[in-house]
């Protein structure tokens, strides 16, 4: 997708939601590297006859024009040609006009739009656009004739409505027959069905009440959208029968569910470091809680990054409200360590213990590994008793991911404290047997004869 246009049908004044706009999208630009979605203005014109509306007036192309932007028309009227809608918009600097298929004099209307098109030495895109009820064949008798095509995702008339999911469907589908033209769909378009949208083809998504509705949204709506896109986009070069087999996405492991885009870790990585800091928590939430596990990824890596920018106690108090959607190894240790271990460094033993123990006590698998692998941190600066304290509470799990995270932290503390990390361990063989694995790894970087006397 190349274009995202908003209908101004809504907008009260004009000017100010344009300067609004303006405001918001220099916020977006601000990080160059950002690949966004060029931004135009869309004209729904009605003449209460073909639609119980009466549309956007004409005149404000003047304003949308003198703010920079590139605007479309369409036109859901009887009469377009009659009743001067082409001609005023041609008059008000409008190159880009559509008018409906379902009109009477359809064919008379492209004519005269084909011959002010030659007198505008080419520059004029003329489009036709369809009901949602509509069949798209219709639309061969004037492929020589048109450069673009408008699905109606919606019943004209109105904003605000349900987008039909059906639509894709037909995108798709002209997408293949129609590479030439440009095509655009309108109605109901937002985050819920954008990735859709994206995926289907279009050139352009006309976006209305999600933009215009709440000027104070405004921005984190852009940039989830945008987001959205620059996900899709990303090249899919990863394994998806590795990635399933070590996440376990398989009807009996605890990935089931979840949909991978095969994106690759440090490309995504990548493209979350041009966006973290302009991301909304709303727009994160909305992100974290999707059923594909690259946004899930997306999103905790952008947390593990504003950790740094924004109160961590924010951060740690969005990880507890989303925990839920934290389900898989890799998103665990992508941010708990991080946004919850490391903020807990100035933190008597015993505070440390407590914010932990809320986590390691819990019966959900990921809560609990949360609590553990926050302790990487609190291992590495030698915050010995911390680590003890709370490693007592779960060291003789039988969930292997919960041996490897008690194992890692050892591992960690070993580093900095080798001789009270072993003592400690010695201790725990006296209680039961230590587990394999948590053994392999806390055991790592052990010489022979210390290994030996945790035989």
């Amino acid at each position: 997708m190349k274009n995202l246009s908003i209908s101004i049908l809504n907008v009260k004044n004009v000017s100010e939601f344009l300067d609004e706009l303006s405001r918001n999208i220099e916020v977006i630009k601000s990080n160059k590297k950002r690949e966004i979605l060029d931004t135009s203005i869309h004209f729904d014109v009605m003449d209460n006859k073909f639609v119980p509306n009466t549309g956007v007036e004409l005149e404000n192309m003047k304003c949308v024009k003198e703010h920079g932007y590139y605007f479309d028309a369409h036109f859901m009227v009887d009469k377009p040609v009659e009743d001067g809608y082409i001609d005023k918009a041609i008059e008000y600097g409008c190159t880009d006009i559509t008018i409906h298929y379902e009109i009477e004099n359809l064919d008379n209307a492209i004519d005269y739009l084909l011959k002010k098109k030659k007198e505008l030495n080419g520059n004029l895109r003329i489009g036709i656009c369809i009901k949602p009820t509509t069949d798209i064949n219709v639309l061969k008798k004037y492929k020589n004739k048109i450069d673009k095509i408008l699905v109606m995702s919606v019943e004209p008339g109105f904003g605000g409505q349900k987008f039909i999911p059906s639509t894709i469907d037909k995108l798709e589908i002209l997408r293949k027959e129609y590479k030439d033209k440009f095509i655009q769909v309108d109605g109901g378009v937002n985050s819920d069905n954008f990735r859709l949208n994206v995926n289907s083809g279009v050139d352009s998504a006309v976006v209305g009440a999600y933009i215009t509705s709440d000027t104070s949204k405004m921005l984190d709506n852009l940039v989830l959208l945008n987001v959205i896109r620059n996900i899709e986009e990303l090249p899919k070069e990863a394994s998806e029968e590795f990635e399933s087999k070590i996440l376990q996405i398989k009807p009996d492991g605890y990935g089931n569910g979840d949909i991978l885009l095969k994106i690759r870790v440090p490309t995504l990585r990548k493209l979350e470091k041009m966006w973290y800091n302009v991301i909304s928590k709303d727009a994160l939430k909305f992100i974290i809680s999707s059923n594909i596990h690259d946004y899930r990824r997306f999103a905790v890596f952008c947390l593990a990054d504003m950790v740094n920018s924004k109160n961590s106690n924010e951060i740690k108090m969005f990880i507890d409200e989303n925990i839920e959607y934290i389900n898989n190894w890799d998103l665990v240790d992508s941010c708990a360590p991080i946004c919850i271990g490391k903020q807990l460094l100035n933190k008597s033993d015993n505070e440390i213990y407590s914010v932990l123990s809320e986590y390691t006590k819990s019966s959900k698998i990921w809560t609990k590994r949360i609590g553990i692998v926050s302790l990487l941190y609190i291992a590495k600066a030698n915050r010995k008793e911390a680590v003890f304290k709370v490693l007592d509470d779960v060291f003789f799990e039988e969930f292997h991911l919960y041996q490897k995270a008690t194992g890692w932290v050892l591992r960690e503390l070993y580093k900095v404290n080798p001789k009270d990390t072993l003592e400690y361990l010695i201790e725990k063989k006296k209680i039961k047997k230590i587990p394999n694995i948590l053994k392999s790894y806390a055991t790592e970087r052990m010489s022979i004869e210390e290994k030996n006397k945790l035989k």
